[in-house]
């Protein structure tokens, strides 16, 4: 046995050898969980989803609850590490230990150890398809619960996005526009403020209409339940405008819809007179110093598609010449009042906004680790994404507001509050956390943990 201390080496200074070992024991490079969970406190995060899920463990094998099981896997992903392997080493972490509810270090004969990798998957599988529709149910109301007043406006941000698989997960398909074999997500975000309202997990095939109001039916509901006057626009691309779809927001009051519209034959004809007023200014914008990009002519025009049982709708065209040629683009909405270019600039592109977030949940927070053996524990894996988000996104907008983090990405939080040097000192009454003397966000740090370390408000009574 090799009883030398394993160390690192690093280049000599004038003087100096430099060496490094991993015997540094109170320590940890995470502030996050602490900060997470004073989000967590506020918003009662975990605490609802965990209402959602009914504990079938006998009692006296109990070591972890199913609240710390929940709260250490969001935290950890919302922190840098969404691999599940990564609790066989961070259940040891002090920061983590306390950002759970429990002691720092073992003390006398109790542990205070997390759940190691193995207990955590154990947990993910344990999934059934009630209880993954009671968490989707609880984190549509924990975005309910944000509101401390019915909203005037609510745009509803649908969009799917591409979760590349690479083993034999079930119900993992080819995708012909990706051109990969993935799971083909739906995510709905509220486009005014990125609160994620609802992440469901599906096959990588395109999805049905018959789906979408599936889907889409089941999150207006319970948002009417709470909010029955709130003026609802539902915004999505081209593969949302079905008429199944179409017909059950039109069916409800106060709700809109704004779709894009692939173009076809029929539409295509329509569109000739305003691409022929723009070919012209195309035309004319040529004889001047400065050239455009690009000339567009915005129309609208009632239109009835053969599938939609002769009902006509608002369509409304963006008539594009460029160099390279003529671009028409049309979008169907139930939307009256605005004119045709505010439709579509103002209100149709600004949809896009929700790629960002899809990236943020995707890329900051990896939330295509979707690697388990079925189908319901790769959704559950995509429910604590989701739920990581969200704790990012109040942290961004309540604890961060009016500071240079306010706007930031989950990776930049992550990288800038999150990953800190941290030494932990346990006493018999008390915890001292000593940071680095030359921090940089010293006083952001102030400001965010006065905005944290408040009262736990009055639960709020649970939508039925």
């Amino acid at each position: 046995m090799n009883s030398t201390p394993e160390q690192l080496q690093f280049a000599s200074i004038a003087g100096y050898t430099i060496r490094a070992d991993f015997h540094g024991g109170g320590l940890s490079c995470d502030l996050g969980p602490l900060l997470l969970q004073g989000v967590d406190r506020q918003t009662g995060l975990t605490e609802r989803l965990c209402a959602a899920l009914k504990d079938r463990r006998h009692p006296g094998y109990i070591t972890h609850t199913l609240h710390e099981l929940l709260k250490q896997r969001v935290y950890q992903i919302a922190s840098g590490y969404e691999d599940g392997n990564d609790c066989n080493t961070l259940r040891h972490d002090p920061m983590f230990r306390l950002g759970v509810g429990r002691q720092a270090f073992d003390t006398g004969e109790a542990s205070a150890a997390l759940a190691s990798g193995a207990t955590l998957s154990r947990f993910e599988h344990a999934m059934d398809s009630k209880a993954i529709y009671r968490l989707s149910t609880a984190l549509l109301d924990q975005f309910i619960a944000s509101y401390a007043s019915a909203p005037e406006v609510l745009l509803l941000d649908l969009d799917h996005a591409e979760d590349a698989i690479h083993g034999q997960q079930p119900l993992a398909f080819y995708n012909p526009h990706y051109r990969s074999t993935c799971y083909l997500p739906l995510m709905i975000f509220e486009g005014l403020s990125g609160a994620l309202v609802a992440a469901v997990l599906r096959p990588g095939k395109r999805p049905t209409g018959a789906e979408n109001v599936m889907i889409l039916k089941r999150v207006l509901k319970r948002l009417r339940a709470h909010f029955p006057h709130t003026q609802i626009l539902v915004r999505g691309d081209g593969h949302f405008g079905t008429p199944k779809l179409m017909a059950l927001i039109e069916a409800m009051p106060h709700t809109d819809f704004l779709f894009g519209l692939t173009s076809n034959v029929a539409l295509n004809r329509l569109a000739q007179p305003a691409l022929g007023q723009a070919c012209a200014q195309w035309a004319q914008a040529q004889t001047r110093d400065v050239i455009p990009d690009s000339v567009r002519v915005y129309e609208d025009f009632p239109y009835a598609a053969s599938t939609w049982g002769k009902r006509a709708r608002r369509v409304v065209l963006k008539a594009e010449v460029m160099a390279l040629g003529e671009r028409p683009r049309f979008v169907v909405t139930s939307l009256e009042a605005p004119d045709s270019q505010c439709v579509y600039e103002q209100l149709y592109c600004a949809r896009g906004q929700a790629e960002n977030w899809i990236k943020q949940i995707k890329t900051d927070l990896a939330s295509d680790r979707t690697s388990c053996t079925t189908f319901l524990a790769n959704f559950m894996r995509l429910l604590e994404h989701a739920a990581a988000y969200v704790l990012h996104q109040q942290l961004r907008t309540q604890a961060l507001r009016h500071t240079a983090l306010a706007r930031a990405q989950p990776a930049t939080v992550i990288a800038k509050l999150f990953k800190m040097a941290v030494q932990v000192r346990q006493f018999k009454d008390r915890v001292i956390l000593h940071l680095p003397t030359s921090c940089p966000v010293r006083s952001l740090l102030h400001t965010v943990t006065q905005r944290l370390c408040v009262p736990k408000p009055a639960s709020l009574p649970r939508p039925p």
